[in-house]
């Protein structure tokens, strides 16, 4: 919550107690934002040039230690091991200039953390590291190694236990 929402609740709240008391209190509604939320810290407002996100694409192919195919959707491209299901390993995607793995290791986590990252969950294993770019991957590579060797270790993992 930001601080005028946090003030604003606890004005409602001293209003809720007087009401229990049995005091007449004027209840307004509360005011709707009129400019969009701000981004997370580290997020551009523009999307990355599909040329941009096939560079990014690319290199974490590289990265890989497996042959990893690569699929463009109208708002990803999925980098791939074998066939679906459960095969998309990382996603480079044109929003918000975002790149999801899959990461177990919270030792991984924690580096990734200490190097500057701010890797944010987006569901079991998967993290997305926002404004991610090819000179991110560059500077860091060892770690982006490590990071794409977890994610496909982690799929391996999930097609073993579906067959």
């Amino acid at each position: 919550m930001t601080r005028d929402t946090d003030a604003r609740m606890k004005e409602l709240d001293k209003k809720e107690e007087m009401m229990r008391v049995g005091k007449v209190v004027k209840i307004e509604p509360m005011p709707k934002p009129v400019v969009p939320l701000p981004l997370p810290t580290g997020i551009l407002r523009s999307e990355m040039t599909r040329d941009d996100r096939w560079k990014i694409a690319d290199r974490i192919v590289d990265l890989s230690n497996q042959v990893l195919s690569r699929e463009e959707s109208g708002i990803h491209i999925a980098l791939r091991i074998g066939f679906p299901p459960n095969s998309n390993t990382v996603t480079v995607s044109k929003r918000a200039n975002r790149v999801c793995f899959f990461i177990r290791s919270m030792d991984l986590l924690r580096k990734a953390e200490a190097e500057g990252f701010k890797p944010e969950p987006r569901s079991k294993d998967r993290y997305r590291f926002w404004g991610l770019g090819l000179s991110d991957i560059d500077a860091h590579e060892a770690l982006f190694r490590e990071i794409v060797k977890e994610s496909v270790s982690v799929i391996m993992s999930r097609r073993s236990k579906k067959n």
